[in-house]
């Protein structure tokens, strides 16, 4: 939780402190592998966002393909663990979220303003 903390407390922006580059910071900063790495500098707004989710074919196709790139396995959602939000699903335009698993059963994600807690991720990764 300290890296959430130190990570996560701060306002959102798109192309840097959002939830994607958020998650894949704190993941960085416990295993030292950026998933998102391929695509820093991709985008700075929303429109960019929508973008790049268009071309991988959408937020969870770009999960997967990213960390893939990133040689990370499957996971059951363990402690460190980076991961998809299952709220928004279904719900229309797809409203996702990356995770951090901050132990099992409590997952991470950046807010607007700093950051919240769920209780599950849909699918998760580990190093």
């Amino acid at each position: 939780m300290e890296a959430v903390e130190r990570i996560m407390s701060v306002r959102s922006a798109w192309g840097s402190t959002d939830c994607c580059f958020s998650a894949c910071d704190v993941f960085a900063d416990l295993h030292g592998i950026d998933p998102m790495a391929p695509v820093r500098g991709a985008y700075a707004d929303v429109i960019g966002a929508a973008r790049l989710l268009k071309e991988y074919g959408g937020f969870v196709a770009m999960a997967e393909t990213l960390a893939g790139a990133a040689g990370l396995i499957v996971s059951d959602g363990r402690t460190g663990d980076i991961g998809i939000s299952s709220v928004g699903a279904g719900l229309g335009p797809e409203r996702r979220c990356l995770l951090i698993c901050a132990e099992p059963g409590v997952w991470a994600g950046k807010t607007e303003l700093g950051y919240g807690i769920i209780r599950n991720a849909e699918r998760s990764w580990r190093a």
